[in-house]
């Protein structure tokens, strides 16, 4: 199948370049980026508004998210599917693609938390599943002083050779948030092929410390940004809470830029993700969405990007060059909208 999409003003996101283009999409890939005339097939104009890689949602949890964004309904066994898809539309809706690790090797990630919880026998389990299974493993520790310290107590070893001990930095493992881990841990998991998930929205409504980026960039990580437990997904938000959130913590506007966090939440999350980046370019999956383009105050497209953009102005969500959706329409077949998903579990709980 074919389709066009004309008019787009793509976004490179490694030099800042915005060029006038169409590009033609054939079974979901990319085949022709350029000027293209006469074509005999369905068109899309986006009529000169922004197109770049799609967000990645690195980290989402959609049952915890249901249980602390709506502690009054009760999460009943026959909902559960629909918690899921109302995570996955959320996503859609915000220009997302999401790594659901709220089941057991959902795509194949498995998710490991509450060290003290697990007896050794249970951690090292864990630990030969991953290996056996290859699945990506995420490992949410260190977002509090108080984990470390107890953690330090019982093991009468830091937490970071306590996950080294037991195998899991072998298994190149995401680590989730990372807020507490002083120097000298972030460099024994630099040592390992680790990657780093942010979770900026989780972070500020618990009042977690903020995850040191400039240690994180120092030693060359790969830093991607989740939603955690949280359905509201907004990664325009999300990157200025980041960009502010540094600034404050080192008092210097230059200690990140827009380029670097645009970058987290799209080409860096699809590689920590998949092993590769996301990028709109021939012969390369056609993922990507599309932003209204309008005014700006910035003459710097990455400023423009992040300071000026919310979710509400991600006109369309693509995935294989179809069209999941549109102004906020979900397009997907049998795909309900996400007060007719909550509705239905409403209902569910009442029975």
């Amino acid at each position: 199948m074919q389709r066009l999409f004309k008019n787009v003003s793509l976004i490179n996101i490694e030099s800042g370049e915005v060029s006038e283009c169409d590009f033609l999409v054939e079974n979901g890939v990319i085949s022709k980026i350029g000027k293209i005339e006469n074509f005999k097939g369905e068109e899309i104009d986006l009529e000169g508004n922004y197109v770049l890689p799609n967000f990645v949602n690195l980290y989402a949890n959609a049952f915890k998210a249901f249980e602390e964004n709506y502690p009054e309904l009760e999460l009943q066994k026959s909902c559960e599917n629909d918690v899921k898809r109302l995570l996955f539309v959320k996503n859609i809706l915000s220009g997302a693609f999401c790594n659901d690790i709220s089941e057991k090797n959902s795509l194949n990630s498995i998710l490991l938390e509450d060290i003290l919880e697990k007896s050794d026998d249970e951690l090292s389990k864990i630990s030969d599943d991953v290996a056996k299974s290859k699945a990506k493993l995420f490992i949410k520790v260190g977002q509090t002083l108080d984990e470390l310290g107890r953690i330090d107590k019982t093991y009468q070893k830091p937490l970071s050779e306590v996950l080294e001990d037991f195998g899991f930095l072998d298994r190149k493992p995401v680590l989730v948030g990372v807020n507490c881990f002083e120097k000298d841990e972030l460099q024994l998991f630099s040592q390992y092929d680790c990657d780093i998930c942010l979770t900026a929205s989780e972070d500020g409504r618990v009042g977690r410390r903020p995850t040191n980026l400039l240690a994180l960039k120092t030693l060359n990580f790969c830093v991607g940004i989740g939603s955690g437990n949280s359905f509201e997904i907004d990664f325009f938000g999300f990157m200025r809470q980041i960009l502010l959130t540094q600034r404050g913590l080192f008092e210097d506007k230059n200690c990140l830029s827009e380029q670097e966090v645009l970058r987290m939440a799209t080409v860096n999350g699809s590689k920590i993700l998949t092993g590769q980046e996301n990028s709109i370019e021939k012969g390369k999956i056609a993922n990507f969405i599309v932003v209204k383009k309008r005014i700006s105050l910035y003459q710097d497209i990455f400023k423009t990007l992040v300071w000026e953009m919310s979710k509400r102005d991600i006109l369309m969500t693509i995935c294989k060059g179809e069209i999941l959706q549109k102004n906020g329409e979900i397009l997907m077949q049998n795909m309900p909208n996400c007060d007719t998903i909550i509705c239905r579990i409403k209902q569910q709980g009442e029975r």
